[in-house]
């Protein structure tokens, strides 16, 4: 009869392997490898189930066990736990424990007496009893309540911290935001009252605070905007709005940060008005902020950026005012084509830093989607390494009543 039989310690490592007959080729271990890992990676999970019914019940009889280093991919194992922890005897074929115990008996009787109390065991599976059943099934249902109450808790516990982290962010960037108009708004002054008496240096020092001012302001602005949406309360104070004259006054802001750059912003709007637009103009001054750092941020410094105002017919059937289309264009870097279907996600980030080295926290384009679709309009990208970006924003427009 060819076979193995292992002796292992309690915990399952190891201690030696003693082969029956021819042994089985294939399957070998140094002192100290769990006996699980003897029997292939294929087959870890199988011997598992082995090592846990010994070390509930004691004994295990003819468990299969596949294994791919053995022809017949199939091993059985019988074995118990003693007070000198564990003996296992392998053999290819069920029912192999008798012939295996007489051919050890000769050749180690110490080790054929540890296995002799499978002697007489018959290699069939025993079933579990109805009572011993329903104690387990009891079990595992105290545990899994035990289960979703812990879950229950801790998902509370995490709105709850959920909630704080937003409102604390929201008055952060409330807080924050008062204090940056008030530099903006005093460098504007400043420049004006003292205009042909700055020297050079002293009106590019006034107008770095002006650019910084608005750069954070945009970044506030963005902070106030995330904590809203992950609140589910970004709200819309929608008004009849002239858009011409916002882009207008937003491109005008922001050419104080493309002079940082020596960059060229080119505008563009219709000469014929555009019906007036049911928008709220604080969040499209925003949108419009955040696509114009983008620009400024990913393009080379001298470059050029353009902004188009336009009406587009409407989408749907008697969609009255056709749609506003603002492009906003650049010349810059551009956008290789696997990071642009994330480009609109939170915390989204591109491999690329701006051309002066400017970092960015991914949640511009995130929030000019929120604005546009809350707006019942939409944003597109498109962009290709080397040859810059294009953003269009789609927007429902309202035609002015009579």
């Amino acid at each position: 009869m060819d076979g193995l039989v292992l002796t292992c310690d309690h915990d399952g490592r190891l201690r030696a392997l003693h082969r029956v007959g021819a042994g089985l080729p294939g399957l070998t271990g140094k002192p100290g490898t769990p006996f699980p890992a003897l029997f292939g990676p294929d087959a870890v999970a199988g011997a598992l189930d082995l090592f846990s019914g010994l070390r509930k019940s004691g004994r295990a009889l003819d468990h299969p066990v596949s294994s791919r280093l053995v022809p017949a991919g199939m091993l059985h194992v019988s074995g118990l736990s003693d007070a000198e922890g564990m003996v296992l005897a392998v053999t290819p074929a069920p029912g192999g424990l008798p012939a295996l115990m007489k051919a050890l008996d000769a050749l180690n009787p110490r080790l054929a007496r540890r296995l002799a109390p499978l002697g007489t065991a018959v290699a069939t599976p025993e079933l579990p009893s109805a009572d011993a059943l329903f104690d387990e099934m009891t079990l595992l249902n105290n545990d899994l309540a035990n289960t979703q109450r812990a879950l229950a808790k801790a998902n509370a516990e995490l709105a709850a911290s959920n909630e704080q982290k937003n409102r604390l962010m929201g008055m952060l960037a409330h807080d924050l935001r008062t204090p940056l108009q008030v530099v903006v708004g005093f460098a504007e002054l400043l420049e004006q009252r003292l205009d042909g008496r700055l020297e050079a240096t002293e009106r590019a020092c006034l107008e770095r605070i002006r650019e910084s001012s608005l750069s954070m302001r945009h970044m506030v602005e963005d902070a106030l905007s995330l904590a809203a949406l992950q609140a589910g309360r970004l709200r819309l104070a929608r008004r009849p709005s002239d858009l011409a004259a916002l882009v207008r006054r937003n491109v005008s802001m922001n050419r104080v940060l493309a002079e940082g750059k020596c960059i060229t912003i080119e505008l563009s709007v219709p000469e014929r008005p555009l019906p007036m637009a049911d928008v709220d103009p604080a969040k499209l001054d925003q949108l419009l902020n955040n696509l114009l750092s983008n620009a400024v941020k990913y393009s080379d410094r001298g470059g050029r950026i353009r902004v188009a105002l336009s009406e587009a017919p409407g989408e749907a059937p008697g969609e009255g005012g056709g749609r506003a289309r603002l492009r906003v264009s650049d010349d810059g870097r551009g956008i290789p084509p696997a990071e642009l279907a994330q480009l609109f996600q939170p915390f989204a980030r591109t491999g690329r830093l701006g051309t002066e080295g400017e970092g960015t926290m991914g949640l511009g384009l995130y929030i000019c989607r929120s604005i546009a679709e809350g707006h019942g309009g939409r944003i597109t990208a498109d962009s290709a390494p080397g040859r810059g970006s294009t953003f269009t924003v789609d927007l429902p427009l309202v035609a002015s009543s009579p």
